[in-house]
């Protein structure tokens, strides 16, 4: 038996089977591929008049806006929106929602469902199932994952929202390439970029000690006075990188720098690289300049060097037919909110666009393509609901 729900803009249904108030529908979608600004656009979307017996229904509380979200609007990422069926009114048209993270609460569910409940708290389970700029959604339940509510009690939603794909793949850098000491060095690129904050946290915690290369830029001091802040040990620029004094300084650390975390490319990454220990391994995560990663040959006869490429996408997909890799979700899950919770570890700084109930779709217009829009400063997340 299905379970029916009311799917019109305001209003309550009573039927038989279930009573469910939805305040308002609507999404930010895309029925072509282009430039995120000029093709994404909300409107306002009746869900299924019925949940079938694997569905679930979801109150979306917030999501991020990631620049592969952007690139997947743009039909450069590896993993395509899916375009299904976008009911507005009296119109149907094949969209795709905006967006892959977020965090969302259960409000019903269908016949067949297990596991999950009203209340719950729950993520995707990867990229590319359901689009996450909305106000609401119906999915499977195969295509979310349960986030218990011990791990997010006191915490803010966007922190949830935002922990499946930057603190997740800093925690997998430092996890899977090698055996890092406590005391040992990693060196990173992009270091005020969200997954390099999350680094510096997560290294702090664990006792390993982090150079963190960032653009030259005016506010240098400011920067530099923020990252070790979150724990950083030694802030340098791009330019600083292949200097005389940056040479003596990271050849006197007396500890091997057994990692180096990419996610640039070109020549600050092979300066970086040239910096690595004997032995060790450059992963690289991202290519924001969409330069090649070069490797001189030397490196990898002489100082046996290794590179490595991680895509926390293709990690998530691999867990779905692993338990041990199921279980290490769990686990990463775990501590990094519980860090959370106890102030050790915090979420990049955002720019948040509300996203409240009663808003029409030409008001919430303006805050989208403002999100959208490459260049736009910091990063920006979508905060639903009042």
């Amino acid at each position: 038996m299905s379970v029916r729900i009311f799917a019109r803009l305001g209003g309550v249904s009573r039927t038989g089977f279930a009573q469910i108030r939805l305040l308002q529908a609507q999404a930010a979608v895309y029925t072509e591929t282009g430039d995120p600004q000029s093709v994404i656009r909300v409107v306002e979307r009746c869900l299924p008049d019925k949940l079938s017996d694997d569905q679930v229904l979801v109150r979306m509380l917030a999501a991020p806006v990631n620049p592969s979200d952007l690139n997947q609007i743009e039909g450069t990422y590896p993993v395509r929106g899916t375009f299904d069926d976008v009911v507005t009114g009296s119109d149907t048209m094949k969209a795709a929602v905006g967006g892959n993270e977020g965090v969302g609460e259960v409000m019903n569910v269908g016949n067949s469902v297990s596991g999950l409940a009203a209340g719950d708290w729950v993520v995707p389970r990867q990229s590319g199932r359901f689009g996450t700029w909305c106000t609401h959604t119906v999915t499977s339940a195969q295509s979310l994952s349960l986030v218990p509510a011990s791990w997010w009690a006191g915490l803010d939603p966007l922190d949830v929202a935002c922990l499946k794909v930057n603190p997740c793949t800093a925690y997998r850098l430092l996890r899977d390439f090698g055996q890092l000491d406590r005391g040992d060095y990693v060196i990173q690129n992009g270091a005020n970029s969200g997954v390099g904050r999350a680094v510096i946290q997560l290294s702090r915690q664990w006792g390993i000690r982090t150079i963190n290369v960032v653009r030259d830029r005016a506010e240098l001091d400011e920067l530099q006075q923020e990252l070790q802040a979150l724990g950083a040990d030694i802030v340098v620029t791009d330019k600083q990188l292949g200097s005389d004094d940056t040479k003596r300084l990271l050849k006197s650390l007396g500890a091997p720098i057994r990692l180096g975390f990419n996610c640039v490319g070109g020549r600050t990454t092979l300066q970086m690289t040239k910096f690595i220990s004997s032995g060790g391994c450059l992963v690289s995560y991202g290519g924001m300049s969409r330069q090649p990663v070069t490797m001189p040959t030397s490196l990898l006869l002489f100082k046996n060097l290794s590179a490595r490429g991680f895509w926390m996408n293709r990690w998530y997909v691999d867990a779905t037919n692993s338990e041990i890799l199921e279980k290490q979700k769990l686990k990463m899950w775990s501590d990094i909110l519980e860090l959370t919770r106890s102030g050790l570890f915090v979420r990049q700084p955002l720019a948040v666009s509300r996203w409240p109930n009663g808003l029409d779709a030409a008001e919430a217009q303006p805050a989208v393509r403002n999100a959208v829009a490459w260049g736009a400063g910091l990063k920006h997340a979508f905060v639903f609901g009042n």
